[in-house]
Formats: structure tokens, C-alpha cells, sequence
């Protein structure tokens, strides 16, 4: 018996196709006072770990170097370029792949440990371990002790 389709994940697909295509044709694309920051989008996953979020960007071809990476309260946003292999000067026959400037914003849902934040690039795969601030408890014990005697 055939499978009934789910309007519910066929909804959800439709909205992550749609997100993507407006972060690929401009929503992703701007920087913070509205320019033009992106010509390339690196495909990126996030996901969660309970204790700490994971992104994933491919970023082929690039190094450390080429990417820079800034937190600001629960937004994260990595930028960076790159650049043909070929240098500017060099006469192509074929320019398939996306060169130049990218920028990618994240926003998470609860506050994120800025100073514990790890970064490594490995064959062109970025990936940020992002922990969870831990909340503080309203309140605490404190210990009574005794001076003298």
C-alpha cells in the first residue's frame, strides 16, 4: 500500500527550500548596514548537542587564515574569501566554482560560552563547537564559618 505523504515534513521541506533560496539570492547576502557582503554561500549544519551547538561549513580550498569568525551576543557569524586557484591574472576556459567574499550568520535560541567556542578547519570542513552558558541558579549556599575562639 502506497505511503500517504506527510503535509507536515512536505510543508517544513518547502520552507527550508525557500529559506535557502532567498539566503543564495540575497537574504544571506547582506551585511550588518545592508551591502552586498556575499558572493558564495558555503552550505552549513548545525546541530545540537545538548550541551553545545556544532556547525559544519565546507569551505574547500580555504585555510585558517582565510576565515574570520565573530560572536556577538547569540549571533555568530563567520566571513571570509576565496580565491581562484589560478590567481586574478590567469585566463580561464571554464569558472564553475563560487569565488570571492562569504558571510554566514547563526542565531541560537539560548547564550552561548563566546570564550569557549572551538574552531578547527580540516580538508576544507570548518567546524565550530559552540557551548550552551550554563545558568545560573537563583540561588546558593553559603557557608557560615567561626572566627576566633
Amino acid at each position: 500500500m502506497p505511503r500517504r505523504p506527510d503535509p507536515l515534513k512536505e510543508l517544513l521541506d518547502l520552507q527550508e527550500r525557500m529559506n535557502r533560496l532567498f539566503e543564495e539570492t540575497l537574504g544571506g547576502n547582506l551585511d550588518e548596514n545592508g551591502a552586498v557582503a556575499a558572493a558564495w554561500i558555503p552550505a552549513a549544519d548545525v546541530y545540537d548537542k545538548g550541551d553545545a551547538y556544532v556547525l559544519e561549513l565546507d569551505l574547500p580550498g580555504l585555510s585558517r587564515d582565510d576565515v574570520d569568525i565573530q560572536v556577538k551576543d547569540r549571533e555568530l557569524t563567520v566571513r571570509g574569501e576565496r580565491h581562484p586557484l589560478g590567481g586574478r591574472s590567469a585566463t580561464f576556459h571554464r569558472l564553475e566554482r563560487r569565488y570571492g567574499p562569504f558571510l554566514r550568520s547563526f542565531r541560537f535560541e539560548v547564550d552561548i560560552d563566546a570564550d569557549e567556542i572551538e574552531a578547527t578547519i580540516v580538508d576544507g570542513l570548518l567546524r565550530l563547537d559552540v557551548p550552551k552558558k550554563k545558568p545560573r541558579s537563583a540561588s546558593r549556599s553559603v557557608k557560615v564559618s567561626r572566627k576566633g575562639s
